[in-house]
C-alpha cells in the first residue's frame, strides 16, 4: 500500500555547524589586542565558507546569497570609511593648512559615519534574512533570533552604544545557534 507522505533525504550538516561556530567565536576573539585581527579574518572566513556549504547541502542557495550581499555591503561601508576618513584628513589638511583643517576634517568624518552608519545597518538586515532562511530551513529558530537581535544591534548603535552591546549578545546568540543546531536535516525530496 503506497502512502502519501513526501520522501526525506538527510543530510549531515555537523561539519559545517562547528565551522561556523568556531567562526563566530574568533569573529568575537577579534576585539583582543594584536592578534585579533588575524582571529577575525579567520573567523569570517569560516563563517563564510560555513554557511556556504551549508546552503549547498540543503539546496538553498538564496542562503548563501543574502549573506554574501550583506558581507559586501559591510566590507563597503569598512573600505569607505577608512578611505573618506583618510581622505578628509589629508585633503583638508593639505590644501587649507592645518589650522582649518580641523573644520574639514568634522565634516568628512560626520558625512562618512553616516555612510557607514547605513551601509552597516543594510549588512545586518541582509544577515538577518539569511540567518532566518537558514533557521527555518534546519528547523532550529535560534538562527533567527540571533539575525534579529544584531539588526536590532546595528539600527541602535547610534544610542549610546547601547546598540553594540545587543549586536555583541547577537553574536552570542548565532554561536549558541550553530553549536546546538541539529547535526542532520531532512530535506524533502
Amino acid at each position: 500500500m503506497e502512502e502519501n507522505n513526501p520522501t526525506y533525504n538527510k543530510v549531515n550538516i555537523s561539519t559545517q555547524k562547528l565551522l561556523g561556530g568556531i567562526g563566530v567565536i574568533l569573529m568575537l576573539l577579534g576585539v583582543l589586542p594584536f592578534i585579533g585581527t588575524a582571529l577575525w579574518i579567520i573567523g569570517g572566513i569560516l563563517l563564510i565558507l560555513s554557511i556556504y556549504q551549508i546552503s549547498n547541502m540543503i539546496k538553498k542557495p538564496e542562503i548563501f546569497n543574502k549573506f554574501i550581499i550583506g558581507f559586501v555591503l559591510g566590507l563597503s561601508g569598512w573600505i569607505i570609511a577608512i578611505v573618506f576618513g583618510l581622505m578628509s584628513f589629508m585633503s583638508v589638511a593639505v590644501f587649507s593648512g592645518f589650522m582649518y583643517a580641523w573644520s574639514g576634517i568634522g565634516v568628512g568624518i560626520i558625512s562618512t559615519m553616516i555612510l557607514f552608519y547605513f551601509l552597516f545597518v543594510g549588512a545586518t538586515y541582509f544577515y538577518k534574512e539569511a540567518y532566518a532562511m537558514l533557521g527555518l530551513a534546519i528547523n532550529h529558530n535560534l538562527f533567527k533570533t540571533a539575525g534579529l537581535t544584531m539588526f536590532i544591534g546595528a539600527i541602535t548603535i547610534i544610542l549610546f552604544g547601547i546598540g553594540g552591546i545587543v549586536l555583541f549578545v547577537g553574536w552570542i546568540l548565532l554561536a549558541i545557534a550553530f553549536f546546538t543546531a541539529p547535526d542532520e536535516v531532512e530535506l524533502r525530496a
